[in-house]
């Protein structure tokens, strides 16, 4: 920042010397003979167009607002009209007709330089995106007039007129009341502009230096007024006119009230960004303060790919005209998070670990609760028949063995169909069919001949079925140990029924137990014992 004051200051020094320079050579002119005196004109004249269009170029280039920057330049071409024709009305022309009309055409600039500044004025502050108010545009209208009534004043004398007893117009003259109009006119808006700036100053971010401006614009409106009163006549009012212009838009512009581009090289430096610029060849032409100093082999590899210059640095790049940028992006954050979500990644997988070996503790236990149910279930399904064993078991008598078979036969078989049954509602007729069987063949070693007719397949409700083979149970255990001979029925039609005919029983089956159950039927008539138990429901078949 200190670097650009500093070229500021040797700007405006230089401009402010070639401004008191082009005086010096103005009153060389007017005491010096036809040749030096042309010399010096021309010199005075090149200097002061040379400033006005080198200010012109300043602000176009700097200047980021459209609107402020458009108004600014013409108001800055009417500054070089003016000084230009001042210059060829004195040197170049000898006609009294030409040399008035020049005369006249001043008044273009000095009526339209002074409203273009008013609506760069009004301009300050606002975005770019929000377009000028086109009402202001009406005061062409009367500036037109204005012109248009200078322009013809040959018609109706009313901004100059001869003065009495002078011959022409350019001896003398006096002034009519469109030319104090005119001068009222530019004074009015030139005070409006700096009252208008002064009131921005004060609520713009430039406030501490609110004074700038309009102490310029004072100096400026004095110096003006002196020149125009031939007070001061070391310059002339033309260039005053123009200093004070070009000064108070440059003091708004050094304050910062119009945004400028003319420190975005410092911007840049003092980015908090670590970035730089390189041209084509590799060498940096913009860098950040904290932009750290890369060799050639980071930067071609950095061209190619994204590099880590350490842990937590990554370098990037990109392509612009002329060149690359490149830029330090710090991922320490980014590792952080990164190490925060392994750390959370592996206390889960413990978790879920946990959580899986707890699932496996639960299923394992509830399969053995679940197996625990079974046995107690089985266990009270085959007691009377395990209390019989044991019995017959204590007492040694091998004539008990063969009865001890059938009721093994039959708790084996019980327990299979029970896990069978628990499985499903239904269960197949043949599985009644296979119990019944295996009971039959260690009845027959028993001694009592036996036979078994299934008529029918199908599915069976599960409770039945369990049903029908422990009435077959309690059948045989109450008809031995007398029974002779023994046939089994078993018919999955449109009922299903169990039917047992015995010769020689000992006894007959507690008829109260399946009596809620299913539908008991004893007979007796030819001699044989016949017991058939059926259900409501028969088997659907297949």
């Amino acid at each position: 920042m200190r670097v650009a004051k500093g070229k500021f200051i040797a700007k405006f020094s230089a401009a402010l010397g070639l401004f008191l320079l082009a005086g010096v050579f103005r009153q060389i002119d007017r005491i010096t003979g036809p040749l030096p005196s042309a010399a010096c004109f021309l010199l005075t004249n090149l200097i002061y167009i040379g400033l006005a269009m080198a200010w012109g170029f300043s602000i176009s280039r700097r200047i980021l607002h459209r609107s402020d920057r458009r108004f600014l330049l013409m108001g800055c071409a009417m500054t070089v009209l003016w000084l230009f024709l001042r210059a060829v009305k004195y040197r170049f022309f000898t006609d009294d007709t030409v040399t008035r009309y020049l005369w006249y055409l001043y008044y273009v600039p000095q009526v339209l330089a002074p409203l273009f500044s008013l609506f760069a004025a009004l301009q300050l502050g606002r975005r770019e995106d929000r377009p000028f108010d086109r009402r202001w545009y009406w005061m062409l209208i009367p500036a037109a007039l204005l012109i248009g009534g200078v322009l013809t004043n040959d018609v109706h004398h009313q901004a100059f007129r001869a003065a009495p007893g002078a011959a022409t117009l350019e001896a003398d003259y006096t002034h009519g009341w469109l030319y104090f109009l005119a001068m009222g006119w530019m004074v009015t808006l030139l005070l409006a502009t700096g009252m208008i700036i002064f009131r921005k100053c004060r609520v713009s971010e430039s406030r501490r230096y609110a004074w700038a401006p309009p102490c310029v614009f004072l100096g400026g409106f004095a110096l003006c007024t002196l020149s125009f009163a031939n007070i001061y006549t070391f310059h002339k009012m033309p260039e005053c006119f123009c200093l004070t212009y070009a000064a108070l838009w440059e003091s708004c512009l050094q304050i910062g009230l119009l945004p400028t581009n003319g420190y975005y090289r410092h911007f840049f430096s003092e980015s908090t960004v670590a970035a730089q610029l390189v041209d084509g060849q590799g060498q940096p032409v913009y860098r950040a303060k904290n932009a750290p100093a890369l060799t050639k082999n980071q930067l071609s590899a950095a061209a190619r790919e994204s590099i880590f210059l350490d842990a937590d640095t990554r370098l990037q790049s990109a392509p612009v005209q002329g060149g690359r940028v490149y830029w330090i992006e710090d991922i320490s954050r980014i590792n952080r998070i990164r190490g925060q979500l392994a750390e959370i990644n592996a206390q889960l997988a413990e978790e879920n670990e946990l959580i899986q070996a707890e699932n496996q503790l639960k299923r394992q236990r509830a399969q053995i609760e679940e197996q625990n149910r079974l046995m107690d279930a089985m266990t009270i399904l085959t007691q009377p028949q395990l209390l019989q064993i044991s019995r017959l078991l204590e007492n040694g008598d091998a004539q008990h063995l063969a009865y001890v078979c059938i009721l093994g036969a039959y708790i084996k078989r019980r327990v299979n169909l029970a896990l069978i049954c628990e499985k499903a509602a239904q269960a197949p007729a043949e599985e009644l069919a296979h119990c019944v069987r295996e009971s039959l063949t260690y009845l027959t070693q028993h001694g009592v001949v036996c036979a078994l007719h299934l008529e029918g397949t199908g599915s069976v409700c599960s409770r039945d079925i369990q049903t029908a083979y422990d009435f077959f149970e309690d059948c045989v255990e109450s008809a031995l140990p007398s029974l002779s001979a023994l046939m089994v029925r078993v018919d999955c039609g449109e009922k299903f029924s169990i039917r047992l005919m015995m010769e020689d029983a000992a006894g007959l089956p507690n008829a109260e137990k399946y009596a809620q159950k299913g539908r008991l039927t004893l007979d007796d008539t030819d001699g044989s014992l016949c017991a058939t138990l059926s259900f409501a429901q028969g088997g659907n078949r297949l």
